[in-house]
């Protein structure tokens, strides 16, 4: 995740309007969690009461139960998928995009995991996992850089400010042909630093003033872009974090590592006034929302449950844990949307009757002085109405028995959104080629003429569990 939201639609004024602890950081954890960031539906009217959603919330409501002899619930089939569904596409806004990424490790010689790192840095660009990652976003192999270590003490705090510092004092001579203490900046250059466990990542003042700890919070890191003579550079940056089992430190650091590149490569100046590859296409408005507008390609597979484990390769020699991210191209055709795809079986359900629906942008999310309407994919429900959202379930090959269905309402990352949904559910297990049905009433109604919706498919139990996630837009939109 980039350090800042300044990027698609209304991500730039969410970040400064709404972000949590009146801070306008958003950076991501690539693991552990994230900072809830920007806020919907907090300053929206109060609604009628309505009943928690969860796994167990599989009630059948009245209107669902009168037309349950007419639904159609389809069958088990052997046509893998049985349904595509249709899937958010990252969008490419014109910005400058890395063809040969130069990966530069920036170490500690105190850490006891420098050799570690630099390993993993000198090797990760030629490996298939980076092709899989970031081909189809224009991307080339990576090389290593000429790796920096720190012989300093490490510092016990550092902030944004003091990585760009260290980049332009050390680089500064090379940018324009020189000769420096650093590898040579160009556009294409990446500065990876892998913090030394002693070091907290000061993530600005917090809601009591003080310092904010990155992996106190769950940040697992972030990048950013830097100038430096004529030349503006990307950095990321990763701090030695241990969110819990069943990750170390230093595993922990690679994963967030591997996250961090592909979105610095494929996104280098994030602050520019066209990004790279951000933020979802205006039709699946409800990709963005779930992230809460923290939609790089890493981003963007952070609540998929199997995007963090270990890569091993023969050549060249690799052996670390990284993060699946974002495919464009897979999602779509009914295949896992993080590459590379695990082996089993990707599930979900695909939402059937999608139509051109209306939401409303407020002025203060617009940064007009007007409220401003855009089209999206949803489902159209009137407040005090109940209609029905049409789920299929779909399986890019066999899975090992029937998935359980639940439902939740709001983006993940939003502890105090409020919520104006009412959800029942007819059937609560399926495979491949079965439906569901349903039934929601919205009870209020939100800045945004709208409430986010999102369906968790769950196969498994307790810690061998695979979960994946598919949201949906419920437009309460009433046109004057």
């Amino acid at each position: 995740m980039k350090m800042n939201l300044s990027y698609v639609m209304v991500a730039a004024v969410l970040a400064g309007a709404y972000a949590c602890g009146g801070s306008s950081n958003n950076a991501s954890s690539t693991a552990g969690g994230e900072d809830a960031g920007t806020t919907l539906t907090d300053a929206a009217p109060e609604a009628a009461p309505r009943k928690d959603a969860g796994p167990t919330d599989a009630g059948v409501s009245d209107a669902a139960a009168e037309a349950e002899a007419g639904l159609d619930h389809g069958a088990a089939s052997t046509t893998y998928p049985a349904f595509l569904p249709s899937v958010g596409q990252i969008q490419n806004n014109g910005g400058y995009v890395m063809q040969h990424p130069v990966i530069v490790p920036v170490t500690w010689h105190s850490d006891p995991n420098e050799a570690m790192f630099q390993q993993f840095a000198a090797s990760v660009g030629g490996t298939s996992w980076w092709h899989a990652t970031t081909s189809e976003y224009g991307v080339g192999a990576a090389t290593a850089g000429a790796p920096v270590s720190m012989t300093t003490t490490a510092p016990s705090s550092m902030q944004d400010s003091d990585f760009q510092t260290l980049i332009q004092t050390n680089a500064a001579a090379n940018a324009d042909g020189g000769t420096g203490a650093w590898p040579a900046p160009t556009q294409d250059t990446i500065y990876a630093f892998f913090l030394d466990p002693t070091t907290s990542l000061n993530m600005g003042p917090g809601q009591d003033g003080g310092p904010t700890d990155a992996c106190s919070s769950g940040v697992g890191g972030y990048h950013g872009q830097v100038t430096v003579g004529s030349v503006t550079t990307a950095y990321a940056i990763v701090p030695s974090c241990t969110f819990g089992p069943p990750y170390t430190a230093p595993q922990q650091s690679t994963m967030s590592m591997s996250h961090e590149l592909v979105e610095a490569a494929t996104d280098p100046q994030p602050y520019a006034n066209s990004p790279g590859w951000t933020g979802f296409d205006q039709e699946h408005f409800g990709f963005d929302w779930l992230l809460e507008f923290s939609s790089e390609l890493g981003d963007a597979c952070e609540l998929y449950q199997e995007s963090f484990y270990e890569e091993k390769e023969t050549s060249p020699s690799f052996d670390f844990f990284v993060q699946r991210t974002w495919s464009n191209a897979a999602g779509p055709l009914g295949h896992n949307p993080c590459v590379p795809a695990p082996a089993d079986s990707y599930f979900n359900v695909a939402i059937l009757n999608l139509a051109e629906t209306t939401i409303t942008l407020p002025p203060q999310l617009t940064g007009g002085t007007t409220a401003q309407n855009i089209q999206v994919k949803g489902v159209h429900i009137p407040v005090g109405q109940s209609a029905q959202v049409e789920l299929g379930f779909f399986s890019d090959g066999p899975t090992s028995g029937p998935w359980t269905l639940s439902w939740h309402q709001g983006s993940p990352f939003n502890p105090n959104k409020a919520t104006y949904l009412n959800v029942t559910i007819d059937q609560t297990t399926g495979v491949n080629g079965e439906k569901a049905y349903a039934t929601v009433t919205p009870t209020g109604e939100s800045k945004l003429a709208a409430e986010l919706l999102w369906f968790e498919s769950t196969l498994g139990t307790g810690s061998t569990a695979v979960k994946h996630i598919m949201p949906v837009v419920i437009s309460s939109y009433v046109s004057d």
